[in-house]
């Protein structure tokens, strides 16, 4: 009897040490100065008598230093009567603490870094934004830190909202009292890995593979909903669960939007990828003008649901947020999902096969533009430092590895395997808690497959030689050409900029004019208001182009109907010519072999999905 009565003892004791071990933040939205924001925290139980208080010097997906510490002022330590307990900052991103037994609170206030005063501001998708009464954007990572060795106790983080917000997150551990939400996690790397945007709300859900999914969307001046922007992320979605074998490995997905007014901070746009939910930092435009962009970029981090997610290595599944260490594997975190972001829309039926070899004549392109002897695992390890030029690549030339594995893997199952279902493979060996070691990687792959796609990856990602392309390609009957002089009919060789006040297309640079716009008459800062009766529309503009190079002869009239000031006053101007075929240099060319045999013509169904 007393030996069960001490083990109770034993067992509640543990009990309260348990839950003593949890953060707990507070932070009150209604309650900013300047931008400013501050939060506390009840600290856990501390065990040593000096202890780090760590903010990331860098977070998963970004791969660059950001320093999140610096936008941290006034740090202070308390025990549990309020007594200040003496701190020394160490340097940008850390605090030492003394006497941390008696600790029992922190406080500090947090600067948003979208508008800070700083040399190289955050990349916004991974920034923070304190605009009282407007929009808080909590990634979390700017707000709230981790004491050393403790990043996998548990989260909790109580915010007070003004009446009227909604905290938008793919988070599904949300408890609400009143006017305050409260978050928990079962570590640090989830709580950084669920951003939660707060404003007005703009919410709609719908239900996809058996995953409930968010669209939040803040729009300062109402010119997109979330209602209008979900038509289209709906339907990648369901072209995305089919090519995952019809459900989703997440029950809840969130897309957090933020569309600004005017110019970008850092002067880039995009998103950045979380488990479960990605966020958008786009230019405030209609929605059909925006959901080309928006679909194109949401495919990508959708497909993070995979890689990182359920595949990685023990670098990111235990992510140094101080001293970060790199995977050699971007190729497969980066690369593999922009692919997949590209190859699901043709595969569903989205985009023509013809279109689709237009991509992978972008990628090709785009590729051209870096060191293509350098390693790619070299790269990946060294993207943070000596190689931050090359990380570009990772989207260009990650994708077409992925691409060339799909057909090789193909190849070898008669069209059955492709490299969607060595991910599938992958993700049951390891999963979101398990992480794979780094070097083990390629081998594992081979294992799964076979021993010629291990020397691929040793030939060509871990080695100096340039993908096989015409090799690969001939296996699905397509002819490959380098630096080849094309003649093609388009708008006369100028560059063209977007004007977000009009809403149009204008005339930015004609330095490169040729003889077909020389002959239109082109002036700067005309704007394309259409092309042959067809007004131009910036949300399709893209196939537009392509529509009009392909149905328009040599001789064939054209008319731009352009806006165009002059004396003070805009008016509209009919621009005409004949349509002249103008030599082009294109670095790479890719096209169907119009006599593929049999055996090619069944392994590009396969891989193209027409079968």
């Amino acid at each position: 009897m007393k030996n069960i009565l001490f083990a109770l003892l034993v067992l509640s004791g543990l009990a309260v040490n348990a839950q003593n071990n949890k953060y707990q933040f507070y932070l009150d939205l209604d309650k900013i100065s300047s931008d400013l924001i501050q939060i506390t925290l009840t600290t856990p139980d501390v065990r040593e008598d000096k202890i780090i208080y760590n903010m990331p010097k860098i977070v998963p997906g970004t791969y660059k230093i950001y320093d999140f510490g610096q936008y941290v002022l006034d740090f202070e330590a308390f025990d549990k009567d309020g007594r200040p307990l003496s701190v020394t900052q160490l340097d940008k991103n850390r605090w030492e603490i003394d006497n941390a037994k008696a600790m029992a609170k922190i406080s500090y206030w947090v600067e948003d870094t979208w508008d800070a005063d700083v040399d190289e501001l955050v990349f916004e998708p991974g920034g923070t934004n304190i605009e009282k009464g407007e929009n808080i954007m909590l990634n979390n990572h700017g707000f709230f830190g981790y004491f050393d060795g403790m990043k996998y106790a548990k989260y909790e983080v109580n915010v007070t909202r003004p009446d009227n917000f909604y905290g938008s997150t793919g988070l599904t551990t949300i408890k609400t009292t009143g006017n305050v939400d409260q978050f928990t996690t079962d570590n640090y790397m989830d709580l950084v890995d669920a951003p939660i945007m707060y404003n007005v709300p703009d919410t709609t859900t719908f239900i996809v593979g058996g995953a409930e999914i968010l669209i939040s969307v803040y729009s300062k001046n109402n010119v997109a909903t979330a209602l209008e922007l979900a038509e289209d992320i709906k339907k990648i979605l369901e072209l995305q669960k089919d090519y995952l074998g019809g459900t989703l490995p997440v029950d809840k997905y969130a897309f957090i939007i933020y569309l600004y007014a005017g110019a970008s901070g850092s002067g880039g746009s995009g998103a950045l990828e979380h488990s479960y939910s990605s966020f958008y930092y786009l230019p405030e435009m209609p929605a059909k003008q925006l959901s080309g962009f928006v679909v194109r970029v949401a495919a990508h981090e959708f497909f993070h649901i995979v890689t990182p997610l359920n595949i990685h290595s023990k670098e990111i599944g235990d992510f140094d947020f101080i001293n970060p260490k790199m995977s050699k594997h971007l190729w497969m975190y980066e690369g593999v999902t922009e692919y997949f972001a590209g190859h699901v829309q043709v595969y569903g039926g989205m985009q023509t096969p013809e279109e689709y070899l237009g991509v992978i004549e972008g990628k090709l392109t785009g590729s051209s533009h870096y060191n293509d002897v350098l390693p790619f695992t070299e790269m990946s390890l060294g993207c943070l430092d000596e190689h931050e030029n090359e990380y570009g690549n990772v989207y260009q030339k990650g994708a077409l590895i992925g691409m060339c594995l799909d057909i090789l893997l193909r190849e070898q199952s008669n069209g059955d395997k492709g490299v969607k279902d060595m991910m599938a493979m992958l993700s049951k060996e390891y999963g979101k808690y398990k992480s794979f070691n780094d070097v083990d990687l390629f081998d594992k792959i081979a294992e799964l497959s076979s021993a010629e796609i291990r020397t691929f990856f040793t030939k060509h990602v871990e080695g100096e030689v340039e993908l096989p392309f015409k090799t690969v390609f001939n296996k699905v009957g397509i002819t490959y050409k380098k630096d080849v002089i094309v003649k093609e009919i388009g708008l006369g060789g100028v560059m063209l900029s977007f004007n977000p006040e009009t809403q149009r297309l204008f005339v930015a640079d004609m330095s490169n004019i040729n003889e077909f716009g020389k002959s239109l008459g082109y002036k700067t800062n005309d704007e394309i208001i259409s092309v042959n009766g067809v007004k131009i529309d910036v949300g399709t503009v893209q196939k537009q182009l392509k529509d009009f190079k392909h149905n328009t002869k040599e001789g064939d009239k054209v008319e731009v109907l352009v806006a165009r000031k002059e004396k003070g006053k805009v008016k509209e101007k009919k621009l005409k010519a004949k349509a002249i075929l103008v030599e082009k240099h294109k670095d790479f060319v890719v096209e169907f072999n119009k006599d593929a045999t049999e055996n090619q013509l069944e392994l590009r169904k396969s891989w193209l999905g027409q079968k």
